[in-house]
């Protein structure tokens, strides 16, 4: 199954304006804003909610800072400091309350909340916070965000008193603190007595400061409970009392759907949602499939002809992006701009004036493409192949996707058809998940159907893990953790550098519009739709759930769901 990608994350009312300006605290505490509304007492309390995921088999596990599969309530009964919205970019007030950047932005002060307990009683404070942070340090294998990476350039973090954390840099990295902000907190006093937290489930009352607290997983049903905390600190929040996490597989979790067996689901590869789904009762039956990145269709670079800058631009424009949002993703999905910017951000970050350059590139023109290719030397022969500059027909090429994938399949066959028009022969080749991901890892790959590596709520950390070659490798053979086309340009290195050095909102604006013209000029990988995160939800009993008009992102559980939704 496709990697799930979630944010364990929340959304509060305690919110404000934000502010990147150093020196200055962030966010102003009088403000309220966020997908959360102002706890309502005429709310009716009560009820469960029933999400059923698309795991199978769940691991009995509740480690918030393991890598490895958990249970899904882990967002449910940890918190983080902040929540960065990366549909909005809009920052919410957790266990922190307000940050600021000191000392030409190699400090970053966060100011923590007064007056939360942990769920065991103990007071919780900045050392909770430092200690987590440090933890990761110590053992490199928690540390899933790369905070402490050697890229990272942060130093030390340190509690001074009770409320007041400081983050420093030996280089500034400004971008860093979207990473730091959903870094989840564990208290020190339960894990400073973990010797392994690697291995450490957790499933003995683990301690939290989250709105629930985990009752039990019911192993030989694949269901795993939470109920209220009754300690916790935003008052009158959560409206419901408890959440019964199910992991089903196939049409398991739309029958739950049908029957009103479940509440919520995060399914969507190959599915029709109006047919399918909505169509079958409008008044209950919702979905919401936000675009987080786009699908990307990966070039490897590393292997002839694709090291070729014009060969990439031809190939994308051969492509017909609209045909694979159709059979893919009836049309939801869009075509995706050539930039890779995803469409909540267009507004802010893509660059007008590509505007012409953008749209000749999706413009799915078979013409276009073999009078770039004849440019640069390749043309067709009397058989329709495409021959490379001395006339020789090129191989047949492997387009690599994920089996089962319906998704990724129909897509496939598109860029198939779409290339051989253009005489270039393709063969869809599924592999299984480990097989699919070690290809890219270790770029041995020719073409390769994925999901972006990274989002965020600016398009800095979908270039950074797309181009920065400190995720890349130099060989095939090596292996990469992001950049999986192997692409690399000292002048996109620059500009993720300036953006990362910097909390002016212009000059990181600059630096993403430097990285928008070598996507257009250079095509170094070729985003192809919008990939979303799949939502769908019964409104039979319960309401609140997340939408294009409230666009918060829970993933496909937990916080901030469980906080805003309530009884009919």
């Amino acid at each position: 199954m496709k990697k799930v990608l979630g944010i364990i994350s929340i959304l509060l009312i305690l919110g404000g304006l934000i502010s990147l300006a150093a020196g200055g605290w962030a966010l102003s505490e009088s403000a309220t804003w966020g997908a959360i509304t102002p706890t309502n007492p005429s709310i009716k309390y009560g009820g469960t909610f029933r999400p059923v995921l698309t795991w199978g088999p769940m691991t009995d596990s509740i480690n918030p800072l393991s890598p490895a599969p958990q249970l899904p309530c882990i967002g449910d009964i940890y918190e983080p400091l902040f929540y960065d919205n990366p549909l909005t970019g809009q920052i919410t007030p957790l266990l922190g309350i307000n940050y600021k950047w000191e000392d030409n932005n190699l400090k970053l002060i966060v100011k923590t909340r007064s007056g939360v307990e942990w769920s065991d009683g103990v007071p919780f404070t900045a050392k909770d916070v430092a200690f987590t942070f440090n933890y990761v340090k110590k053992y490199p294998g928690l540390d899933t965000n790369g905070i402490w990476s050697s890229v990272s350039s942060l130093q030390t973090v340190e509690a001074s008193g009770n409320n007041i954390v400081v983050f420093t840099f030996s280089k500034p990295n400004v971008a860093l603190f979207y990473y730091i902000a959903q870094q989840l907190i564990v208290p020190e006093h339960i894990w400073s007595k973990i010797d392994n937290p690697m291995t450490f489930t957790n499933t003995t009352n683990p301690v939290g400061t989250g709105p629930f607290l985990f009752k039990n997983f019911d192993v030989a049903n694949n269901v795993a409970v939470v109920v209220k905390n009754p300690k916790y600190w935003l008052k009158g929040r959560p409206y419901i009392d408890s959440v019964e996490y199910y992991s089903l597989t196939g049409s398991m979790p739309l029958l739950y759907l049908l029957k009103g067996k479940a509440d919520s689901s995060n399914m969507g590869s190959g599915m029709n949602p109006y047919s399918e789904w909505q169509d079958k009762n409008p008044s209950t039956n919702k979905f919401w499939w936000p675009i987080m990145y786009p699908t990307i269709l990966y070039l490897n670079v590393m292997k002839y002809p694709f090291n070729i800058s014009t060969f990439r631009k031809a190939i994308e424009i051969a492509l017909d992006k609209n045909s694979m949002d159709q059979k893919a993703y009836f049309g939801l999905a869009g075509a995706a701009n050539p930039t890779g910017i995803i469409p909540n951000q267009m507004s802010e970050w893509f660059d007008p004036s590509l505007t012409a350059a953008a749209s000749e590139l999706n413009s799915y023109n078979p013409q276009k493409a073999l009078q770039l290719l004849a440019s640069i030397g390749f043309k067709e022969n009397s058989a329709g192949q495409l021959c490379d500059p001395n006339g020789k027909p090129l191989p047949s090429y492997k387009l690599l996707i994920g089996a089962g994938w319906g998704d990724y399949i129909s897509m496939a066959q598109v860029i198939s058809q779409n290339l051989k028009a253009i005489g270039i022969n393709v063969n869809v080749d599924p592999e299984t998940y480990g097989a699919y991901e070690s290809s890219f890892e270790s770029g041995t790959y020719d073409m390769g159907l994925r999901w972006g590596s990274g989002y965020g709520p600016t398009p800095y950390y979908f270039y950074n893990s797309e181009l920065n070659p400190s995720f890349s490798a130099t060989k095939i053979g090596e292996t990469a953790i992001g950049d999986f086309a192997r692409y690399t340009n000292p002048a996109i290195t620059a500009a993720l550098k300036t953006y990362t050095e910097s909390s002016d909102p212009n000059i990181q604006k600059q630096a993403i519009y430097t990285i928008e013209k070598y996507m257009i000029n250079e095509v170094p990988f070729i985003p192809v739709t919008g990939e979303m995160f799949f939502n769908e939800y019964w409104e039979g009993n319960l309401v609140g759930f997340p939408s294009a008009s409230d666009p918060y992102m829970p993933a496909a559980y937990g916080e901030p769901l469980t906080l805003n939704i309530h009884l009919k």
